[in-house]
């Protein structure tokens, strides 16, 4: 018998001895599993293990099948090397299997601070969503995801006012000129990046929040540079916007109602564009280079292509089409109905629930026309589907209401995205580990060139 399996050979009878209750404490634990408290602890801070609470007093226990099933994942016994869970510091993909009950199928691929999802509810810097929507501001939210705490006043007002007074350096203007008038606005912003991190190094080293200031107060440029000489509007982005590509007049109600939306576009975990970006910044390139990772996956039409197909479907519907037969022909092409149904939320984005009643309060100003429309809509798809619309529908909705032209809602919801995307890249660069996943081989087997 070889000394590594009489060893395992002792120690199952050394475990064979112990107490066969269900339940086992943190120290035992980590005793059947050949490792450190700190290596269990991470295992569970990572969903591969769960921990449970006595009801008297506040000691952790865990379930012996639970060790036991994993103890064969990441020990080495009988003489043969099992499969080896990452150590508990990488950051790695790792698949997990998830109950109906948690949410969309996937994989967790890292550990953050910036926003949560838990029993469909999303909070940023655990703050509610629907309380930053109704008490916050873009730049206040800006700030609080990028630092995790709420700014103060000045730190506001300085933001707001480096948005409204930015102008665009003469070398990135050449550069999205060359762009062409006609060209998307979700690839004029794109456009910007490069040129502006070329510009930023020949300025004076700034630290990264204020390169992260600097990028969020450049993107509304992207869309409509201001007139040599013109005095902005004020107001922040909402009032920026509103002034660079928007037929509205700027009211109050205008600017507060467009703040709502980039505060719900602002944040959601790690979706395609956000990994994006922290991946690019884990190889510790530059904030320019991850939000514009960020933006070329925003850019493929299953990621950021909603708003356009809801638009279409909108153009449809005001041409003289009625929402069932609309309807019906997505059925036909066994398609959704664009800004329906999503993977995370089976029982409704609360994001459109809040957009929804931003459309409302613009209704009240600007007519309702368009958002009965919206209504009609969403009734027809609870009927025919049991889906409930997802947060583009209503920007959509409340981007046209407030005069932005065709295809700005993807645009709109990139600038406010831009400042999770930052969030996501400053987390990644203070505790960073190459993100690396592993992938499983499905081709052929070994063979040999001759």
């Amino acid at each position: 018998m070889t000394t590594a399996r009489r060893a395992w050979r002792d120690f199952d009878v050394a475990i064979r001895k112990t107490d066969r209750a269900p339940m086992l404490t943190a120290t035992e634990a980590a005793k059947h599993l050949g490792v450190k408290l700190g290596t269990l602890y991470a295992y569970v801070s990572r969903g591969w293990l769960k921990s449970y609470r006595r009801k008297v007093g506040r000691q952790a226990l865990y379930r012996r099948a639970d060790i036991e099933a994993l103890r064969g994942v990441v020990s080495t016994e009988r003489g043969r090397r099992g499969r080896s869970l990452p150590a508990a510091s990488s950051w790695v993909t790792v698949a997990q299997p998830r109950n109906v009950e948690d949410g969309a199928p996937g994989v967790i691929v890292a550990e953050s601070a910036v926003s949560s999802i838990i029993d469909d509810k999303l909070s940023y810097r655990g703050y509610p969503i629907e309380e930053v929507v109704e008490r916050g501001s873009f730049e206040e939210v800006c700030l609080l995801l990028w630092s995790g705490e709420r700014p103060v006043a000045e730190e506001i007002a300085a933001l707001r006012a480096e948005i409204e007074g930015a102008q665009m350096p003469p070398s990135v203007a050449a550069a999205l000129s060359a762009t062409g008038e006609d060209a998307p606005p979700l690839l004029r912003i794109a456009a910007v990046m490069p040129s502006l991190a070329a510009w930023d190094r020949r300025q004076p080293p700034r630290t990264r929040i204020d390169r992260a200031k600097l990028i969020i107060s450049q993107l509304p440029l992207a869309l409509g540079n201001p007139p040599t000489g013109s005095t902005p509007r004020g107001t922040g982005m909402a009032g920026r916007l509103l002034g660079l590509v928007s037929s509205s007049t700027g009211m109050e109600w205008e600017v507060a109602a467009l703040d709502r939306v980039l505060i719900a576009c602002a944040e959601h975990e790690l979706n395609a564009s956000t990994f994006a970006a922290r991946v690019v910044a884990s190889t510790g390139a530059d904030l320019f280079a991850s939000v514009l990772a960020a933006l070329c996956s925003l850019s493929g039409p299953i990621h950021g292509g909603a708003c356009d197909r809801i638009e279409a479907m909108f153009t449809e519907l005001e041409s003289g089409a009625r929402v069932d037969e609309c309807l019906a022909g997505f059925t036909r092409e066994h398609r959704l109905a664009p800004g329906f149904g999503h993977a995370i939320y089976p029982d409704g984005d609360p994001r459109a629930v809040l957009l929804r009643e931003v459309a409302r309060s613009i209704a009240r100003q600007r007519g309702r026309r368009l958002f009965e429309t919206a209504l009609k809509v969403e009734a027809a798809v609870w009927k025919r589907d049991q889906l409930r619309p997802n947060l583009d529908f209503y920007l959509t909705v409340c981007a046209r209401m407030l005069g932005f032209q065709q295809s700005l809602p993807a645009a709109i919801f990139a600038i406010g995205r831009a400042s999770g995307w930052i969030a996501h890249a400053l987390e990644q660069y203070s505790d960073n580990r190459l993100i690396r996943p592993r992938m499983r081989y499905r081709g052929a087997s070994t063979r040999h060139w001759q």
